[in-house]
């Protein structure tokens, strides 16, 4: 019983020591915080020791830190204190420390000014000019949460708020009233969100960094911004820049554009590309760049997403079928089946010339005739007659049989298997991986754009991780067409018009690609287009520095942005639409590569035809000038 008598005036016994614990607990407990940071110094010990027990009864863990030393004696412990194991933590200092100064450039110099760390300065008196001068001086940004209470008396805290829009870009320091705190009604703050009261950036400058290929020598925004933008300008890029410039008119801030070629560069800070610049904080944002989590280390993403990316691979149909799925040596008019065609023709001449002179027939001259028309006319699907009665050595003519037999068999055989091979695995009128592009007669192009020339340059720069193996093939084969002196890249009027005459598969991004089409392709040649996804359909996002201060407040405004349509309506304004092929001129599935079957089975036919009327020519005037056998005695008994 003399326990829980004792032990709740164990932890109300600070309160003896004034209104100070309840006014510092109901502002981290307003403010969501459960961790509390408590630099002390000079004789405040005990006291605030007192104040950590008291803050354990109302659910707020404290840690302490004594800075009344050198900052080097006590430096890892106050790392330790104020490094973040929750979603926030509160700091509480005193101005009248010693170290307060080095306290508030240590925090400056390390980012802990920002969103997650709360900050409240507690001043004995009304607000001292020494810390304002010091605040003034720090490196202070728009999320920066420090408060400054001012004790007007034992029950009552006035409470100001401590930002500067960014103090690295020239931006404007600010104190602020944002309520009170008395012993009667406890905490009276906004509970307003703090970028409503932080709305107007009163014109501080951004600095933006833009892809241009190839980079212009005079600039003007309105290359970018323009609703035609400038030909050297992306559509993707087009679009994010018009999203975030949307943001300048309503918190009334302006960009400082800077121009490179490329987006995603090798971390060299002497080398031009937007990742370099954030990566060595020499930007502050950028429109676009892709979700690569491999990088997420080196530069934060703002949500949500402006726009999105989807590049393909654009190539007119060949005709003759594409890689490995080819069968070479069925296919017609390929000359390796033709010259099997030939040899096999003219081993059954030698076979039947042979045979003519085994049965010593007596047309001597006509040997050579009568093996080279027998092998026509089997080609024909015809029968070559010689008109005369001859008796037939038996195993002539079974020789004769056999190797026309076996002739009929192998041509049938391969006029069947070219023409099934083609029907049933022949390829499709497209190309479905990677491998199959690399094994196709198409020459590889890509558009003059900033992520081509990062993918052929960065080994672990990838357009799809997925097909990481072909790509890699490809990226070798195209630097030895460098090497060589061959150009591997075009502009987008050069690619699609390369895809136009055929031979070429051209990368380009899709809304670029579609916009050109548009303009130059007819019916027919719609339908002959096809094309292989590299890029998948991948979300944009604006990017800042790692750990910037800007971070939340573009989020905020893009989220806002989101809410009331706007990016749909700059979507609809900047994206083309995809070109179909409206079905005049209809492809049949795998026929294109047998196609000569067909044209060899009609040429044979004409062919026949023609050697049919020969052969009938040739008759009629051989037997006006040939003399009648005479009959055998059968036939005259017959006769008679």
């Amino acid at each position: 019983m003399l326990f829980n008598i004792i032990l709740p005036l164990i932890y109300t016994l600070p309160l003896i020591f004034g209104n100070w614990n309840n006014f510092v607990l109901d502002y981290f407990k307003g403010r969501r915080v459960t961790f509390v940071c408590l630099l002390t110094c000079e004789n405040d010990a005990w006291y605030h020791h007192n104040f950590a027990k008291y803050a354990s009864t109302r659910n707020v863990a404290v840690s302490s830190c004594n800075i009344d030393r050198q900052f080097t004696k006590y430096s890892k412990i106050l790392h330790l204190c104020l490094k973040q194991t929750a979603p926030s933590i509160g700091v509480v200092i005193n101005p009248k420390c010693s170290e307060f100064e080095n306290i508030m450039y240590y925090a400056s110099e390390n980012v802990i000014f920002n969103s997650r760390h709360k900050w409240l300065i507690t001043e004995d008196n009304d607000i001292n000019e020494v810390s304002i001068t010091i605040l003034n001086n720090l490196n202070l940004s728009v999320d920066a949460d420090i408060t400054l209470s001012a004790k007007l008396d034992e029950t009552c805290y006035k409470l100001y708020e401590v930002y500067n829009f960014g103090k690295i870009r020239n931006g404007t320091f600010v104190v602020k009233s944002i309520g009170d705190w008395n012993i009667h009604k406890g905490l009276n703050i906004s509970s307003e969100y703090k970028y409503y009261r932080r709305f107007d950036f009163r014109q501080m400058a951004f600095e933006m960094a833009v892809v241009m290929t190839p980079i212009p020598t005079v600039f003007d925004p309105e290359m970018v911004l323009g609703r035609v933008p400038d030909h050297r300008v992306s559509t993707i890029t087009h679009t994010g820049a018009m999203v975030l410039h949307q943001l300048t008119g309503v918190h009334n801030f302006r960009y400082n554009y800077t121009v490179v070629d490329r987006w995603v560069g090798d971390y060299v800070k002497e080398h031009k590309a937007v990742t370099n610049g954030l990566y060595f904080r020499e930007q502050d944002i950028t429109p676009i760049l892709r979700l690569l989590p491999h990088f997420s280390d080196r530069y934060d993403f703002a949500a949500p997403a402006v726009t999105f990316i989807e590049t393909r691979y654009y190539y007119r149909i060949p005709s003759q079928g594409v890689g490995k799925f080819e069968n070479q040596f069925l296919r017609p008019l390929s000359p390796g089946t033709w010259w099997c065609v030939v040899g096999i023709c003219a081993l059954c001449c030698v076979v039947l010339l042979l045979s003519a002179i085994v049965e010593h027939r007596p047309m001597n001259v006509y040997y050579c005739y009568y093996s080279i028309f027998s092998v026509l006319a089997l080609i024909c699907q015809q029968f070559f007659e010689e008109f005369e009665d001859l008796r037939r050595i038996s195993e002539a003519r079974k020789v004769t049989i056999l190797v026309t037999g076996l002739a009929c068999l192998l041509l049938y055989n391969y006029y069947t298997s070219s023409v099934v091979s083609w029907l049933l695995n022949g390829p499709p009128p497209s190309i479905n991986s990677l491998w199959e592009l690399l094994d196709s007669p198409l020459t590889p192009v890509f558009e003059d754009v900033g992520y081509t020339y990062s993918w052929l340059q960065l080994p672990d720069y990838y357009f799809n991780r997925k097909a990481a193996k072909a790509e890699d093939e490809l990226k070798r084969r195209l630097n030895n067409m460098i090497k060589k002196g061959k150009t591997v890249d075009a502009s987008i009027n050069v690619g699609i018009e390369l895809v136009r005459r055929g031979g070429y598969a051209y990368h380009a991004e899709t809304n670029a690609a579609n916009e050109r089409i548009s303009r130059t392709f007819d019916q027919r040649e719609l339908c002959d287009l096809d094309s292989l996804l590299s890029f998948e359909h991948i979300l944009l996002y604006p990017c800042v520095q790692k750990n910037s201060p800007y971070k939340e407040f573009f989020s905020w405004s893009l989220a806002r942005l989101l809410e009331r349509g706007v990016l749909n309506c700059v979507h609809e304004r900047t994206w083309t639409r995809e070109m179909k092929c409206g079905g005049s001129t209809p492809r049949a599935l795998a026929l294109g590569g047998a196609a000569p079957a067909f044209i060899v089975l009609a040429a044979g036919v004409i062919l026949g035809v023609l050697i049919m009327l020969v052969e009938r020519i040739w008759w009629n005037c051989t037997t006006k000038n040939k003399k009648p056998l005479p009959k055998t005695p059968n036939e005259e008994l017959n006769t008679l």
